[in-house]
C-alpha cells in the first residue's frame, strides 16, 4: 500500500473502520497491521508475513474467507479491473448493513469503479481526497446476491508453440491474463535441451512454464507469491499426467531443496512500482538450490540488468536468443 494512501487514512478525524473487528482486503503490505481490531485477506504471501509477524489474522488465498465474521471492510482498490470486479462479487457475502470503505491511488481507477458499483452495495459517498488518492465510503445492501464461484472467472488462452496449439489458465489478477507474455513464448522456445531431474518453475504465474517443462523433470516444484497465480496453475496442470508441486512462498520455499535446472520470467514489479529486488534475491537464491552443474535459465527484458546479477553470482552467464526485445540468460552451477 503506498504511503499516500496511508496517510490520507490517517488524517481523517473520524476513522470509523477502528471499531468492531475489521476485515482489510488486498492490504498491499502490512502498514495497517497496527490497527488493532483488524484482519487481512491478502494475494501476497509476503505481505501476508507481515501481517503474521505483527500477531494479526491474515488469509492468504484466492477464494473468499467467512465475511460474516467481520463488522466492517476496508477494501484497497487494485490496479486490475478484473481482480477487482471479483472483489466485489465477494462482498455479496457480508451481512445487509456492514460498512465498506474503499481506498485507492486515482490510477487505479477507483472513481470509475465507485460509480459502477453493484446494486448489492450501496452508492459509494466520497469521504476524502489527498495526494492523488480517494476514500469512499459503501455498505452491503439488502439486495440479494450470490457471488460467481472462482472457476467462473477462468479463462482458457490458447497459443502456438513449435507449430502446435497450447492453453493455459488465467484467473484476474493473474500476469499475462489475455494472452501469452511474448517473453515468456521466446523462453518456451528454448527449454527443450535443460537437464532432466528434479526442476522448479519460479515465479510460475497460469504455470505455463511449469506445463512446458513437466515431461522433462523426475520432479516439479512450482512456486509463486499469489494464491491466485497457484489456483491458477493448478487448473493449467489439472489434466496433466505428472503432478507439480505447487507452493504459495515469497521467494523460493525455505525447504524447497535442490534442483538440476530452474526456470523463470521473474517479476520485476511490485503493483504499479518498479522492483528489482525481487529478480536480484531470486538469481542469489538459486545458486543456493542448484546441484553441482544445474542450470538457472530465465528470460528478461533486454534493458534489465540481470546478465550483471548473474555474473556477480555464478561467475558467467550466457546469452542463449536475444530477439531484440527480450534475451534468454542461463548460468551453470559448476
Amino acid at each position: 500500500m503506498s504511503s499516500a494512501i496511508l496517510s490520507m487514512l490517517g488524517r481523517q478525524s473520524a476513522q470509523p473502520w477502528n471499531n468492531g473487528s475489521l476485515l482489510v482486503i488486498h492490504p498491499g503490505g502490512g502498514e495497517l497491521s497496527s490497527l488493532t481490531n483488524a484482519s487481512a485477506w491478502s494475494f501476497h504471501k509476503g505481505h501476508a508475513a507481515s501481517w503474521e509477524a505483527a500477531g494479526r489474522h491474515v488469509y492468504c488465498q484466492a477464494k473468499a474467507p467467512d465475511l460474516s465474521d467481520y463488522e466492517g471492510v476496508l477494501m484497497l482498490v487494485a490496479k486490475e479491473k478484473e481482480l477487482n470486479h471479483y472483489l466485489l462479487e465477494q462482498l455479496a457475502l457480508l451481512p445487509a448493513e456492514t460498512p465498506i470503505w474503499f481506498a485507492g491511488d486515482k490510477r487505479s481507477g477507483i472513481q470509475p469503479l465507485m460509480k459502477r458499483l453493484p446494486k448489492w452495495l450501496k452508492p459509494a459517498q466520497k469521504l476524502a481526497s489527498a495526494n492523488h488518492c480517494l476514500l469512499f465510503a459503501s455498505a452491503r445492501s439488502s439486495q440479494p446476491h450470490s457471488p460467481e464461484p472462482l472457476q467462473n472467472y477462468a479463462r482458457i488462452i490458447t497459443y502456438e508453440l513449435e507449430q502446435q496449439q497450447k492453453t493455459f489458465v488465467t484467473l484476474p489478477g493473474v500476469f499475462s491474463r489475455e494472452h501469452i507474455d511474448p517473453a515468456t513464448l521466446l523462453l518456451l522456445q528454448h527449454l527443450h535441451d535443460l537437464p532432466t531431474g528434479r526442476g522448479l518453475d519460479f515465479a510460475c504465474g497460469a504455470g505455463v512454464i511449469a506445463k512446458q517443462v513437466l515431461s522433462l523433470t523426475t520432479e516439479l516444484m512450482a512456486c509463486d507469491v499469489s494464491p491466485i497465480a497457484i489456483a491458477a496453475s493448478q487448473m493449467t496442470l489439472s489434466a496433466e499426467p505428472i503432478t507439480a508441486d505447487l507452493r504459495l512462498a515469497d521467494g523460493i520455499p525455505e525447504n524447497a531443496g535442490q534442483f538440476d535446472f530452474i526456470v523463470s520470467n521473474p517479476p520485476f514489479h511490485t503493483g504499479q512500482k518498479t522492483d528489482y529486488e525481487i529478480a536480484r534475491q531470486f538469481i542469489k537464491t538459486a545458486r543456493q538450490h542448484l546441484n553441482k552443474q544445474g542450470v538457472l535459465r530465465i528470460v528478461a527484458n533486454r534493458f534489465l540488468p540481470w546478465p550483471e546479477v548473474i555474473e556477480s553470482i555464478f561467475g558467467h552467464c550466457e546469452t542463449l536468443t536475444d530477439d531484440g526485445r527480450y534475451r534468454v540468460y542461463q548460468a551453470t552451477c559448476r
